[in-house]
């Protein structure tokens, strides 16, 4: 028995899904819903999956074997082989960084009071600005890395929060492809009419194969700096020595060239994005994750069923 079936999926909605049935997700402009028009996360444009049983053909009346003794029968032949296996190609996810203290002066959101970049329902995120072309690496190695940290800077948190034309789109980013096997060799042993056993053995991820596509836990927002998809952490620099005239509101700009990684600017505007770390993980394939009921490294397991 063998089947084997393709997937060709182009799903697209204004809003991500986090699987929340009673609260949905959350939009990042709640003004302009189209902006997030994209595929949805957690969706493969490709996906195979091919599945199957087969008779080995050794033993008494089959093509090998078919005069073996009976007690050579009972240990070689009869063994029936099975297979599972799936390869799908990446899924999409949405950058952002995280503000560690933008709570006071961020705009308001439905359903979450807060800027949500991911719609997880999480701490404030921004969507990042986008520098550089140059956002795919395909870094190989122990360590390999997917996207390249330098072509995101710190958004723009003024009043082109959310029309800022340089900042990324929901879903912006393509993970790897995976793919992973299951095989099992099992059979069946008539012991009486009514007292029978099943020996086996079950193999997940034959190949162990590493399967590097960050799945729901790893790939949002809410993780802190561990997570696949976070660029960084920023702070707001808050000169009280230097308030911004009555009336006016503080001036946001992002960060520049003489404002390097992780240093906190000396002469820093009230309320502007002065110091920011990031984040060491940012697009780093370095853990296996359980698909499509195939473990994450290879398994053995050995069976024996008996039935009376």
């Amino acid at each position: 028995m063998l089947n084997l079936s393709y997937t060709y999926l182009d799903q697209k909605s204004t809003i991500g899904d986090t699987a929340n049935s009673s609260l949905g997700s959350v939009g990042y402009d709640i003004f302009n819903f189209n902006n997030d028009y994209a595929e949805d996360g957690f969706v493969s444009r490709h996906r195979f999956v091919a599945y199957g049983l087969w008779d080995l053909p050794i033993g008494r009346g089959r093509a090998i074997g078919h005069s073996f003794s009976r007690w050579m029968d009972t240990v070689i032949g009869g063994w029936q082989s099975s297979f599972q296996m799936f390869a799908k190609s990446g899924i999409r996810y949405t950058p952002y960084w995280s503000c560690d203290d933008c709570d006071p002066i961020e705009p308001g959101n439905l359903g979450s009071t807060s800027v949500d970049a991911v719609g997880d329902f999480g701490f404030p995120d921004f969507r990042p600005t986008v520098l550089s072309k140059n956002y795919y690496t395909h870094q190989s190695g122990s360590n390999a890395i997917i996207w390249n940290a330098s072509a995101f800077g710190v958004p723009s948190i003024g009043s082109d929060l959310f029309s800022n034309p340089a900042a990324a789109s929901r879903a912006f980013l393509v993970g790897p492809s995976v793919w992973g096997v299951n095989f099992g060799l099992h059979k069946n042993f008539k012991v009486t009419e009514r007292l029978s056993a099943n020996l086996g053995v079950d193999v997940d991820n034959l190949f162990n194969h590493p399967m590097l596509a960050p799945d729901f836990s790893d790939g949002g927002g809410g993780c802190g700096a561990g997570c696949f998809a976070n660029v960084g952490d920023f702070l707001l620099d808050v000169d009280h020595a230097n308030p911004p005239p009555p009336g006016q509101q503080p001036s946001l700009v992002p960060l520049t060239a003489a404002n390097p990684p992780g240093q906190p600017s000396s002469s820093c505007p009230f309320g502007t994005p002065c110091y920011y770390e990031l984040n060491p993980l940012f697009g780093q394939l370095i853990k296996s994750y359980q698909n499509e009921g195939v473990s994450p490294s290879r398994q053995v397991r050995l069976r024996l069923r008996i039935t009376f």
